[in-house]
């Protein structure tokens, strides 16, 4: 870990009220007194005390660059554990421009991706868990996604490692203190100890991993696409759903050639709406392809809506695509209740039933209370109960929780068939080498570059 002094732009670059400069490192106090002059002069920079904020200029030589406000973090309470500044300016590029170059013209090197973060890590105020959990608060798209996530950076994951470590670390001391002492204990009476200690910590191990694939639903979300033909209300329902005129709204058939994303909220869980374009026998390439994507995303998404016009009869089309939802997570939304009812329902019994039938009105706003909750129960039935979890795993995380159930089944083996300490205890060192690796302790530094380059520079 280089020990010199970095600092980056930590807010989106373009026009805005502010823009946050963001400097880390044991030159930060030196730099910020060369560039920075309070408009009260009369105080004094040797005396700032941490995590106070003064109001000034930041100057080169004679010339004001910005009228600005200057936080100052000392180590080693600060997000680095270093000596930290932020200059918070005018969000304008030229602004914000010319005091980062400023700063770089002082001897200060350009942060790279989530070098804050990482040396956040590096310095020992986070583990690798809570690191990740900063880019998902960052990504977060439900208040209940950026609940989980700043729950996980404030250590709930972080703990429950921590706490099925102390278990495999205390049966291995166990181990290595009857291989020193092997002919006090024979292995048939110790094996019933053995087996309830890695029956314990199986137990918790997987209700980890449970837990946190529970979690992971409220920050990965679920796809649900909109299908039908056209001009049966599809684009209505997403602009009806997302309170927003996400898409051009048309008597014209054909109007969506090209899938349509769109988030929302259910109940905390990121629901990815997808408008396709209408699914009917396309008349040129671009409306082909349009076609061609709708029906992938309804082989590829979670869950489908299919649209059907309530003031038209069913038709063929209408026929094959309901064929199509078979051993899919579905519902046929009847649209169009506006209208003089037409449709067939006992034509859709005949594919379908009546728990995933719906009526709406994507004019009126009729039914979308209870399509919301229909949505609701079929994340339910996919996901299992959804409880209000502390964490959630991604896959690297998920990938090491199950690496540690296998080689615990493989330990229970081992102890059945009366293999001797020695392999027992080298089987469970596996385990507590993967545990390290889940808190960052064993990592490669190839592993942890890979995860802090994919945050975005300045934090």
């Amino acid at each position: 870990m280089e020990n010199d002094t970095i600092c980056a732009v930590s807010t989106p670059l373009g026009i805005s009220g502010i823009g946050i400069i963001r400097i880390s490192g044991p030159d930060t106090y030196r730099i910020i007194q060369e560039i920075f002059q309070p408009k009260n002069k009369k105080v004094s920079l040797n005396k700032w005390k941490s995590h106070t904020v003064k109001y000034g200029y930041i100057i080169d030589g004679n010339k004001i660059l910005d009228e600005v406000l200057v936080t100052i973090m000392k180590h080693p309470k600060s997000y680095t554990r270093e000596d930290m500044a932020e200059i918070g300016c005018h969000g304008g590029l030229a602004a914000m421009k010319s005091i980062l170059s400023l700063c770089l013209s002082r001897g200060i090197r350009l942060a790279s991706p989530g070098e804050f973060t990482k040396r956040a890590f590096f310095n020992g105020r986070i583990d690798i868990t809570q690191a990740e959990s900063v880019m998902n608060i960052i990504l977060a798209q439900t208040e209940k996604s950026l609940e989980i996530s700043i729950k996980q950076l404030s250590g709930a994951l972080s703990e429950k490692i921590q706490n099925l470590r102390t278990k495999i670390f205390n049966l291995l001391v166990e181990l290595e203190t009857m291989i020193d002492f092997a002919e006090e204990h024979a292995i048939k009476e110790i094996q019933p100890d053995i087996k309830e200690s890695i029956n314990i910590i199986y137990k918790n191990a997987e209700s980890i991993l449970k837990s946190g694939q529970s979690g992971k639903i409220f920050t990965e979300g679920i796809k649900a696409a909109i299908v039908g033909k056209p001009n049966v209300g599809k684009s209505s329902l997403l602009n009806l759903l997302t309170q927003e005129e996400k898409a051009l709204v048309s008597e014209i058939p054909g109007t969506t050639r090209d899938a349509i994303e769109s988030v929302i909220s259910i109940k905390g869980i990121p629901l990815k709406i997808i408008d396709t374009a209408g699914i009917r026998n396309p008349e040129g390439i671009i409306e082909k392809m349009g076609v061609e994507k709708a029906k992938s995303w309804m082989e590829k998404a979670e869950i489908v809506l299919l649209i059907l016009d309530g003031s038209q009869s069913i038709d063929a089309l209408d026929i094959e695509l309901m064929k199509n939802l078979k051993n899919r997570q579905y519902l046929v939304v009847i649209n169009k209740t506006d209208l003089p009812f037409k449709i067939d329902t006992k034509e859709i019994e005949r594919f379908t039933n009546e728990e995933k039938t719906i009526k709406i009105s994507a004019r009126t706003g009729y039914g979308i209370n209870t399509l919301y909750e229909k949505i609701y129960q079929l994340i339910e039935k996919g996901s299992g109960t959804l409880k209000d979890p502390e964490f959630f795993l991604n896959i690297r995380q998920e990938t090491i929780l199950k690496n540690i159930l296998s080689n615990l089944i493989e330990t229970q083996k081992l102890v059945n068939e009366n293999f001797s300490l020695d392999i027992i205890s080298e089987q469970i060192k596996f385990c507590l080498l993967d545990i390290d690796i889940i808190t960052g302790k064993n990592l490669s530094d190839e592993i942890i570059d890979s995860i802090f380059e994919k945050f975005c520079i300045g934090k």
